[in-house]
């Protein structure tokens, strides 16, 4: 029987959009079992009882400081199942119809929390929730670009994450130009490092490829008008 493809999305990007939630699933080692039980808190139990399925757990970084990264898998498009989350771990919901890809952030003055929802093939969703402790003092100044990372003019980062094990690195950024204009710098600063889309893009979501590694872009609209919320996703896989 042949199998039923989502309306209006090629099977090429079905294919490459499955690759990332792979790549995602296959973040880390071993979990550290102290770290997540200190930092796990609240928002990883919410999701487990809206229905997500637990595919993965490891220690991470923000900004420097211990984190914990929790995967699940949702039945439903993103566009679905983004609002139910967000109001799930008390964030605010994107806009209707601007759920494709996003990076919400938030949390209480205990943790910390940012929830990237990707889509990940037929009808489904992946979720990567980030969970840290808010630090002890507020630095003053945003936290360093991450140097294997490409940076369009005048972005700066609110918040970055990464697993060492698997060489991934995230970065969240504000940027002053429209998301069209911010989508199309980052395409060419990515092409221009050797890397190719593996899928065609779509307003808030592209993906590319270079050899094994992957690579996201998301682009959200900013706090304020004419600007972007960048989010960047790097995977190199293991060191060889």
């Amino acid at each position: 029987m042949r199998r039923r493809r989502h309306p209006g999305v090629p099977a090429r990007r079905t294919g490459a959009l499955a690759l990332l939630a792979a790549t995602a699933l296959l973040a880390a080692g071993p979990l550290a079992a102290d770290v997540f039980r200190t930092l796990r808190g609240r928002a990883a139990d919410r999701l487990a009882a809206l229905g997500g399925q637990t595919l993965h757990r490891s220690e991470a970084t923000v900004n420097g400081e211990p984190a914990a990264l929790s995967v699940f898998g949702f039945a439903g498009p993103p566009g679905e199942r983004v609002q139910q989350l967000a109001r799930g771990l008390g964030l605010r919901p994107p806009p209707r119809g601007r759920s494709d890809a996003c990076l919400l952030s938030g949390g209480s003055a205990a943790e910390r929390v940012h929830l990237l929802t990707l889509p990940a093939g037929l009808d489904k969703t992946l979720a990567l929730l980030i969970t840290h402790r808010p630090p002890s003092a507020d630095r003053g100044r945003p936290p360093p670009w991450p140097d294997d990372l490409p940076r369009p003019g005048g972005a700066e980062a609110t918040f970055s994450a990464s697993l060492a094990a698997t060489r991934t690195t995230l970065v969240s950024a504000a940027v002053p130009s429209p998301a069209a204009d911010a989508a199309a710098e980052t395409d060419a600063l990515l092409r221009g490092a050797g890397w190719s889309p593996a899928a065609p893009a779509t307003p808030s979501f592209a993906l590319y490829q270079r050899r094994t590694a992957t690579f996201a872009v998301l682009t959200q609209p900013g706090d304020t008008p004419g600007t972007t919320r960048l989010t960047l996703l790097q995977r190199l896989g293991q060191a060889p």
